[in-house]
């Protein structure tokens, strides 16, 4: 089949999911899940789609789906369909390029998956296999991110994922009572794979508290150190390498610090991270979280996926990016149904004993719902 993607349209919803629960961390809390979700049909009739995973306040990253959705709508999107047909590839570089200039990788990252998925659907392959060069295993293993849930509730809600089949939790800390809920979870499952995401919540004065981590056998603490911005953060740790008072010996894995890879490199080459944390959205999409973990791979630095309590048109690439069978642990994947009503996808996200097969059709290897696009959205723009 000829390469060449020849748009008919290109689709930018505005959706508001409604959540089972409010999905609390140290930095905010998410009671409806607002998103953006692009679908681009070309000439013959095949369809991509791809998700902007942008929350709709700043407390992950500066982008928000404000400034993504007129980004996309009133730059992106409208100059992409002012351009000749083209391959793939060249749609890719000049996604690139306004990353490079403008660096919202989320918002690239839509637009970036849904392309890949249009190629991929009419070429008959799957999206992620077709990026990465590589097979997908059959199944994966669930891994669930309980929030800053009251702590009297907190040992009967792993207990609920762990009678479930989930054998790795990683729990949402902050500076108040973030070891206590840790400890409290280790005491009752000492052969748990437990991790902390702290979500930039400790101050670099509250170094002793993070180091207290160190006695309950974490595989990883993630971000724990608030920042102004990225470079402070570099300087801070740079520092302290070879200060006698820096031993945290719990693997510090990075999260929104790593937002492409010249920042995965820059961490890499002056050992400030342990382990990664690899979202397609935070990275600028699905060729640059290819270049990531290949990066991961050369240098030895242990990676796993995570999620963004997002709808199954993004999760479903990290379902099978957790698929490639090198994860460091199980991704912060577990059932549709746990967040949301009705997902957008068929099959959606659904574990037995802990463990999902893994879809591998061409492109998402799922349905997507343009019928649930309608009936969520608040805002739609087409050209």
């Amino acid at each position: 089949m000829n390469d060449i993607l020849n748009f008919k349209s290109i689709t930018t919803y505005r959706l508001k999911l409604p959540l089972n629960f409010n999905f609390k961390t140290a930095k905010g809390e998410v009671k409806e899940r607002e998103t953006i979700v692009i679908r681009i049909e070309d000439q013959q009739g095949y369809v991509g789609y791809g998700e902007c995973v942008a929350f709709t306040e700043p407390f992950y990253t500066f982008e928000t789906v404000e400034t993504c959705w007129k980004t996309l709508v009133d730059d992106y999107i409208f100059n992409l369909r002012l351009m000749r047909p083209k391959p793939l590839m060249t749609y890719v570089r000049q996604l690139q390029f306004w990353l490079n200039r403008d660096n919202m990788p989320m918002a690239i990252a839509a637009l970036e998956n849904a392309l890949i998925h249009l190629h991929c659907e009419r070429i008959g392959v799957n999206s992620v296999s077709y990026i990465m060069g590589q097979a997908l295993q059959d199944t994966i293993e669930s891994g669930v991110v309980v929030g800053d849930v009251p702590i009297d509730k907190l040992l009967d809600i792993v207990e609920c994922h762990v009678t479930s089949g989930c054998k790795r939790i990683k729990l949402k800390v902050n500076p108040v009572d973030g070891y206590e809920r840790v400890a409290l979870v280790r005491k009752h499952y000492p052969d748990l794979v437990l991790a902390a995401d702290a979500n930039r919540s400790y101050s670099y004065q509250e170094i002793d508290k993070v180091r207290q981590y160190d006695d309950l056998g974490l595989a990883c603490i993630e971000e724990p150190f608030a920042m102004a911005n990225l470079q402070s953060y570099r300087d801070w740790k740079w520092e302290c390498l070879n200060d006698d008072d820096w031993k945290i010996y719990t693997p510090i894995c990075l999260d929104e610090s790593i937002l492409g890879y010249d920042d995965l490199s820059y961490a890499i080459e002056y050992d400030l991270i342990d382990v990664l944390n690899v979202k397609v959205g935070r990275m600028g999409g699905l060729i640059p979280t290819k270049a990531a973990i290949n990066l991961c791979r050369e240098r030895h630095i242990p990676y796993w996926i995570g999620s963004m309590v997002e709808s199954g048109v993004s999760k479903m690439l990290h379902v099978q990016l957790s698929a490639l069978g090198d994860s460091y642990m199980a991704g912060d994947l577990s059932d549709s149904n746990r967040y949301f009503g009705q997902d957008l996808i068929f099959p959606d996200l659904t574990f037995k004993d802990g463990v999902m097969h893994v879809p591998d059709g061409d492109g998402l290897g799922v349905t997507v719902f343009d019928d649930r696009l309608e009936a969520y959205c608040v805002e739609k723009r087409t050209l």
